[in-house]
């Protein structure tokens, strides 16, 4: 990775940004979770039709920003990791990853649904 600071002037802690983007990401997962789980049981109306149009536009809201955040980390270098053995390490960077690839694939997975299913 290309990073826009160099390595000898890395960063004590995170930016706004990226804590901008966490925090708007986290929200925004378990807010449209949340929605999604509410609306799912309520029967077929057009209320609920209108609520899967929203749910939906939050979700491709969240594919948009979680690409804006992966941008930002590519190029702004996080913060050193905190002291810590190798393995404990190797893992943090591997769920890290797993989380990135679940922010992607679970608004994929919706629109993919969507797209197939016609409903609604």
């Amino acid at each position: 990775m290309i990073y826009k600071n160099a390595p000898e002037n890395q960063a004590e802690s995170y930016t706004t940004t990226a804590m901008v983007f966490h925090w708007l990401m986290a929200l925004g997962l378990v807010g449209n979770f949340a929605f999604g789980t509410y609306m799912h049981e309520l029967p077929l109306s057009p209320q609920k039709l209108q609520y899967y149009s929203w749910h939906k536009w939050a979700g491709i809201s969240l594919l948009g920003l979680v690409t804006l955040r992966l941008a930002w980390r590519l190029v702004v270098r996080p913060p050193a990791l905190l002291p810590a053995p190798a393995w404990q390490q190797k893992v943090a960077h591997l769920l890290h990853a797993l989380l990135y690839i679940l922010m992607f694939a679970i608004p994929l997975s919706g629109w993919m649904m969507s797209s197939a299913s016609g409903f609604p």
